[in-house]
């Protein structure tokens, strides 16, 4: 009776373990319904603030043909509409098309705007300050809206903790653009057409990157038990072929890290200074800040070369080995203390 009564009681708990992990958990239909419907509240974001950007141009240019990147804005619904029918909504894992057309159907239209600034400031036109305060607005939400954005969209294959280190990089790579655009305050960029394409290339470059999701890196879990010795570390470790070094993701995210923004705000900083002049506080911390990214981003490179592709044994040997002293150092020491103890002990 009593072994019945366990087998009962056993069935129960079981019952309700599995109806408590039901409810916890979410069905995979409710999964590709939230997923649906992120993909399409971060895609309606971008068709949103896009229009508003074009409608803004064409009110300040007085040029209908402006209304044709609207076309590009659009669309985004017919990549949208690819995603949720054939991927159940779930982005790709390193690049985002609906970004990338987001960035070139709002991009132009704030060229066209600025460009009209800098001939308002020029002429002294009155009403000024309101014109620009909205301008700076619609720039500003571009680089609000495409994190808030990549943040609705539906992770995919990245981790949550991926996700987080992606937004993280695009917070710090919208601070220095934000940065980078306030030159056009500065007399010597407004009064010189030039100089303004110059900038908007740049600025325009420094966007191109939030389509990539490089920032992801592989993890290269290494298991080694500590029992091993050096040869066959050294046996179970192959040398790479250094020409694999073309499909590492972590070396082409330095690259266009370093080739979309760093390297060409670092040039126009170094124009703007030793060319036109503009020397200020704030112009010279951030070229000093872009010459330390890349020369950082470039040694990174060079370590993870090495140690990937050049020398790989050394590198995953090391860890291993260091581990495995400091496993013996405190085996050698807990049996010192207990051989001690029992001479204590007859004493």
């Amino acid at each position: 009776m009593n072994e019945r009564r366990r087998s009962r009681r056993r069935d129960q708990r079981e019952e309700h373990i599995e109806i408590d992990r039901h409810l916890i958990e979410p069905s995979e239909g409710a999964v590709v319904l939230l997923n649906v419907g992120r993909a399409i509240l971060a895609r309606t974001l971008f068709i949103v603030h896009s229009i508003a950007t074009i409608w803004q141009t064409v009110q300040m240019e007085e040029r209908n043909s402006v209304w044709g990147f609207a076309l590009i804005a659009i669309a985004i619904i017919f990549e949208g509409a690819h995603t949720v029918v054939m991927r159940a909504g779930d982005e790709r894992r390193w690049f985002c098309p609906s970004v990338l057309l987001y960035v070139i159907a709002t991009a132009p239209p704030i060229w066209l705007l600025e460009r009209k600034l800098c001939e308002w400031r020029v002429a002294n036109k009155t009403a000024l300050d309101e014109e620009e305060f909205k301008l700076q607005i619609l720039e500003q939400m571009l680089l609000v809206v495409l994190i808030v954005g990549r943040w609705l969209l539906p992770k995919g294959d990245i981790s949550r903790e991926q996700l987080s280190q992606i937004l993280l990089a695009y917070l710090a790579i919208s601070s220095d653009i934000v940065e980078f655009f306030d030159v056009f305050k500065e007399k010597v960029v407004w009064s010189n057409p030039f100089v303004q394409h110059i900038i908007l290339a740049a600025w325009t470059l420094s966007l191109l990157q939030f389509p990539f999701v490089l920032t992801v890196s592989r993890a290269r879990k290494m298991r080694v038990a500590i029992t091993k010795n050096f040869e066959e570390l050294i046996v179970g470790n192959r040398r790479p072929n250094p020409c694999n070094v073309l499909y590492d993701v972590d070396m082409w995210a330095i690259i266009l890290a370093n080739s979309l923004q760093d390297f060409p705000f670092l040039s126009v900083r170094l124009f703007l200074m030793f060319d036109r002049g503009l020397v200020t506080y704030t112009m010279i911390f951030f070229t000093c800040k872009n010459a330390l990214i890349i020369a950082l981003q470039t040694y990174r490179a060079f370590v993870l070369f090495n140690d990937r592709y050049l020398h790989p044994r050394l590198a995953t040997i090391e860890a291993p080995v260091k581990r495995a002293r400091r496993v013996t150092k405190h085996r050698a020491k807990i049996e010192s203390h207990d051989e001690y103890q029992p001479i204590c002990r007859s004493k």
